[in-house]
């Protein structure tokens, strides 16, 4: 039978896990934000450019 051992304390795991959650979770979101937001302007500027040439279809 092994040796009774004590288990090492639990305390300051949860915080840090909360705390790295929080950052990946917030830094991931930024960078995905980011990155949409990149190609979206883009194709809004794509789309704002061809009413632009075009005309809008509520002045006909």
């Amino acid at each position: 039978m092994p040796s009774a051992t004590p288990l090492k304390p639990i305390t300051g795991m949860l915080k840090k896990r909360i705390i790295r959650d929080l950052a990946i979770g917030l830094g991931g979101g930024y960078v995905v934000a980011e990155v949409y937001w990149h190609y979206f302007s883009k194709h809004l500027k794509r789309v704002d450019d061809y009413y632009a040439k075009h005309g809008r279809l509520s002045d006909r």
